[in-house]
């Protein structure tokens, strides 16, 4: 099936998608809050510009796109332009892997979510982040607030 948008109104489309602050980003940043751990510090010098980081934790978060980062729940078979686009997400998942290896091998833990797990089910994802916590700190430094 042929693109039905011209080269100029497609090149418009991609260039507003955007890799920082996207909706899925802002929901689990918005329940950290809420939850009233601090500490973290946004698309940090690391590899793979991780979206959210605890730096005493060394824990890298990262939201990924489920089509752009090939989720196996939601990645959908492509119908136009095939070959160009199974080259660029199945080397997005390469990266991925190397991002999670370097880290990993810095002494991070690195938690990838999805962006449908986000929308779908916050709560999980928060848990899954407490579980992440190899150190044990993670609620005990970020979960407490000052009294005013």
């Amino acid at each position: 099936m042929p693109d039905v948008l011209t080269r100029k109104q497609r090149s418009y489309c991609m260039s507003q998608i955007h890799a920082k602050n996207t909706s899925p980003e802002l929901a689990l940043r918005k329940a950290l809050a809420e939850k009233g751990i601090r500490g973290y510090r946004l698309h940090y010098k690391l590899p793979g510009k991780p979206d959210i980081i605890f730096p005493r934790q060394k824990v890298a978060i990262f939201v990924d796109g489920c089509f752009w980062h090939k989720c196996p729940i939601c990645f959908k078979s492509l119908s136009t332009n095939k070959r160009y686009w199974v080259n660029k997400i199945s080397s997005n998942v390469r990266r991925d892997k190397i991002i999670n290896k370097s880290l990993s091998k810095d002494g991070w833990v690195v938690v990838r979510f999805w962006e449908h797990s986000i929308r779908n089910d916050i709560n999980s994802c928060l848990a899954a982040l407490a579980k992440s916590d190899v150190k044990g700190k993670f609620y005990k430094v970020n979960n407490t607030r000052r009294k005013r």
